[in-house]
C-alpha cells in the first residue's frame, strides 16, 4: 500500500494590529483636514483692527497708515503684504519698509527713514540724504543741524525721491560725509558748501561766515588738513578778522586777515 503524500500549505498569519493602523490613520487624516479648514474658516473671518508703525522720526503713523490704502473691514490674511510695502515706500523719505502680520489682528510696519544730510537751495527747497536721494521740505518736530548747499545746477533735474548724480553735489555731499566722521568740530563749523559750476566748492563757516576755499578732490586730507589748522589757530583766534581760509595746498593753509 503506497503511502499518500500529503503537501499542506499554511496560509501566513495576518498579524492583528494591522487593521488598527489603517484605522488610526484615517482617523489623523481627518483630524489634520478638519484643522485646516477649521483654520482657513477662521483666517477668513479674521478683520484688521490695528497697525503698529516702528521706527519712525520723520514721518507720523498717520502719514503710514494712510500710504498703506488699506480697505475697510479687511480681512488679516487676504491681504497683499507686498502691495502695502510698496505703497509706503512711494514716499521719498521710507528707504526700506517691512510689513508683517502680527496675529491675531495687528500690521505691522516698520520703516527705515532718509535723513537729511543737508539743505539742497535753488528755486525751491529741499532736503538731500547722504545717498543723494532729493527729499521734499515738510515742516517736521524733528529738528536738523545740517549744512546748506548751495549754487546747485538748475539742469541737475531735482525732484524729490530722485537720486542726482551732479558731481558737484555729490563732491559736497562727501566732504558732509567725511566731515561728520573725521571731526564733528569742523562739521559742525560749516553753515554753507557753494557750488560754482564745476569749479572750487566754498564752504562757510557758521561764527563768521567766512569762506574756506575747498577746490576739488582729496577731500579727506583736506578735512584733516583743516581740522588741524581749527585746533591749533583758531580757537585762540577771533573768527571774525578771517577773510578767507584757502586749504587747496598739500602742504600749507593760507589765511588771509581782514587788517592785514
Amino acid at each position: 500500500m503506497e503511502e499518500e503524500q500529503l503537501n499542506i500549505e499554511f496560509e501566513p498569519k495576518q498579524p492583528s494590529h494591522g487593521k488598527r493602523v489603517y484605522v488610526y490613520f484615517a482617523i489623523l487624516a481627518i483630524v489634520v483636514l478638519s484643522i485646516f479648514f477649521a483654520k482657513a474658516k477662521w483666517q477668513n473671518h479674521v478683520m484688521v483692527t490695528q497697525v503698529s508703525v516702528e521706527g519712525t522720526n520723520i514721518l507720523s503713523k498717520e502719514e503710514i497708515v494712510r500710504l498703506m490704502k488699506l480697505p475697510p473691514r479687511v480681512s488679516m490674511y487676504d491681504i497683499d503684504l507686498t502691495a502695502l510695502q510698496r505703497n509706503i515706500q512711494s514716499n521719498a523719505f521710507v528707504k526700506n519698509v517691512i510689513v508683517k502680520r502680527d496675529a491675531p489682528s495687528q500690521l505691522l510696519a516698520i520703516i527705515e527713514e532718509r535723513t537729511p544730510a543737508a539743505m539742497l537751495t535753488g528755486s525751491e527747497l529741499f532736503y538731500i540724504d547722504e545717498e543723494g536721494v532729493v527729499l521734499p521740505y515738510i515742516a517736521s518736530s524733528e529738528g536738523y543741524d545740517i549744512p546748506i548747499i548751495s549754487g546747485a545746477d538748475s539742469n541737475s533735474q531735482i525732484k524729490a525721491g530722485r537720486k542726482i548724480l551732479n558731481s558737484d553735489i555729490q563732491e559736497a555731499l562727501e566732504i558732509i560725509r567725511i566731515a561728520k566722521a573725521a571731526s564733528p568740530e569742523i562739521y559742525h563749523a560749516i553753515s554753507e558748501i557753494r557750488l560754482r559750476k564745476g569749479h572750487d566748492i566754498v564752504c562757510y563757516t557758521f561764527e563768521s561766515g567766512a569762506p574756506v576755499i575747498f577746490g576739488k578732490g582729496d577731500i579727506a586730507q583736506k578735512v584733516v588738513k583743516l581740522d588741524a589748522f581749527w585746533q591749533k589757530f583758531m580757537r585762540n583766534s577771533d573768527p571774525r578778522d578771517i577773510q578767507y581760509i584757502d586749504i587747496r595746498f598739500d602742504d600749507q593753509v593760507v589765511v588771509s586777515r581782514k587788517n592785514s
